[in-house]
Parts: C-alpha cells; sequence; structure tokens
C-alpha cells in the first residue's frame, strides 16, 4: 500500500470524528443550501413593454397608430414569444438530459468503489491481520526471529501498515461524498432545466395555433430522441431522455447508497476493532 497527499489528508480529517457520516451530511446539506434559491429568470409579454417604454422614453400605448396596429402587434408578440419558448423549451430539455447523462456518468465510479473497496479488505486479511495474530500470540516471537525480524520492528511496520490502510479507506469514502455533492447538484440543474421546461411547454400550449404547433414539435424531437438512444447502444440512456429528474435521482441515490456503507466501514478502519483481527474479520466478512 501506499499513500497519496489526498489519503493522508483525509485521514487526518476523519481520525478525530466519531461518526464519518455526519461529514457526508454537512455537504449534502450545503449543496442543498447553495442551489435551493435557483430561481429562473422568466420575461413576459409586460417585461417586454416595459424594456420598451424605458428605451423609448414613452409607453407604447401612447402612439397613435398603437389602437390600430394593436392586432397586429398581439399576434406579433405571440408569435415571437412562441419562437422564444420553442427555442428555450428545446435548450432546456436538453440541459436536463444532459444533467442527467452527467450524473448517471459520475454514479460509473461506483464500481470502481466496489472494486478498491474489496481489495482494502483483501489487503487487511493478507497484511495486517495475519502480522497482528503473531504479534498477539506469546508464542509468537520464535516465529518473528525466524523471520529475521524484532517484534518491535513488526510492530511498527505493521502500524505503518495500519495507518495507511486507514488512509486509503479514508480517502475512499472522501471521494465517494465528493462524488455524491456534485450528482446533487446534476440533480439541482436538471430539475431547475425542467422547471424552466415545463413553463416554456405550458407557454406554448396556451400561445394559440402558432403556439400549440411549436409544443407538439418540441414533443416530437422529444420521442425521435427517445428512439435514438432506445435503438443505438452507447447513445446514452433514453430514461434519461423520458424522465430527466427521475433518472439523475436514482444516480444520486445508488451513490448516497454506497457512500453509506463506505461510512460505515471507514468508521470500522478508524476504530480500535483494527487492532482486533478476529473482530474486524468477521465484521468484513459481511462486505
Amino acid at each position: 500500500m501506499s499513500v497519496s497527499q489526498q489519503a493522508a489528508y483525509a485521514y487526518s480529517l476523519y481520525k478525530n470524528v466519531k461518526k464519518i457520516r455526519k461529514y457526508g451530511k454537512l455537504v449534502t446539506e450545503a449543496v442543498d443550501e447553495d442551489t435551493r434559491a435557483s430561481a429562473l429568470l422568466t420575461l413576459g409579454i409586460d417585461g417586454m413593454m416595459a424594456i420598451a417604454r424605458k428605451a423609448l422614453g414613452t409607453s407604447l400605448t401612447k402612439h397613435p397608430y398603437f389602437a390600430f396596429h394593436k392586432v397586429h402587434l398581439e399576434a406579433l408578440v405571440q408569435a415571437l414569444n412562441a419562437s422564444s419558448n420553442f427555442d428555450g423549451a428545446q435548450a432546456a430539455l436538453g440541459r436536463a438530459i444532459g444533467s442527467a447523462d452527467a450524473a448517471e456518468a459520475l454514479a460509473q465510479a461506483l464500481q470502481d468503489y466496489r472494486v478498491r473497496r474489496k481489495a482494502l479488505n483483501v489487503a487487511y486479511k493478507f497484511q495486517i491481520a495475519g502480522a497482528l495474530l503473531v504479534l498477539h500470540d506469546r508464542g509468537g516471537d520464535q516465529m518473528i526471529r525466524e523471520s529475521g525480524q524484532t517484534h518491535a520492528g513488526m510492530q511498527a511496520t505493521t502500524d505503518q501498515n495500519i495507518y495507511e490502510w486507514r488512509a486509503l479507506w479514508s480517502e475512499l469514502y472522501l471521494e465517494s461524498v465528493q462524488l455524491m455533492a456534485m450528482a446533487q447538484v446534476e440533480l439541482r440543474a436538471t430539475e431547475a432545466a425542467m422547471k424552466n421546461f415545463d413553463a416554456k411547454m405550458k407557454a406554448l400550449s396556451t400561445g394559440g395555433n402558432i403556439g400549440g404547433l411549436f409544443a407538439a414539435q418540441v414533443k416530437e424531437n422529444r420521442e425521435w430522441q427517445w428512439y435514438d438512444r432506445a435503438t443505438k447502444p452507447g447513445s446514452g440512456s433514453e430514461k434519461a431522455v423520458l424522465d430527466p429528474v427521475g433518472f439523475a435521482q436514482k444516480q444520486v441515490d445508488a451513490i448516497l447508497d454506497l457512500s453509506d456503507n463506505l461510512a460505515d466501514e471507514c468508521e470500522w478502519a478508524l476504530s480500535d476493532n483494527a487492532y482486533r483481527p478476529e473482530v474486524m474479520q468477521h465484521h468484513m466478512g459481511g462486505f
């Protein structure tokens, strides 16, 4: 085993903490606090009129031809608004799907974490547990001498191995928490984008014939995107198109589940049980 600077930092971060999982909860709360107020800026027709009034120095309604052109103006505003909503709906949906895809990409790291967790359990069984059993065995001094070591030397080596093992556990859990935070940010981004999308689609659907046509086009484009993903392996999950928020939430749940398990195991690794191989190996047998 070898210890990186991040592993050493992670160990120093956790070694005096009685409940490791508290760190994960603090990070989750921080992400939620930072993204909770992500309000969407909307500009309706009234807003457009207000900007025009400020730019011109007077209201458009004061123009002598306003009444005559009112019908034409309303038709033009409806068309422009529908076009804007169409582009906005397409962009919002694309952002939502992209964030859901990003959450899935983050979740793919879980397999690497499972492999590293197993490697740490194996390292304990074959590198640390045996040495501890020999050190604790009153008749073990003969075995130590025959191996060309001293009791103190073997103890020092074992202590170093346990330190490195604990540091690697701490690093693994720290990475899982950081992964969880990033996935949660992607989930918030997906939620915000879909909120924007739903608002745009509602505006289109209630925007008359032109808006209705645009809404139907957005829906058709989404169905084609789902079909492309369903029929082209490697193009992304069709579930991210069908339900971006639900798909992103599923990725977050998977990361949270593994991170919670790693928190429990990290607590065990940093506890006094690390020097009790009979207890530790029994505990690890459940993983």
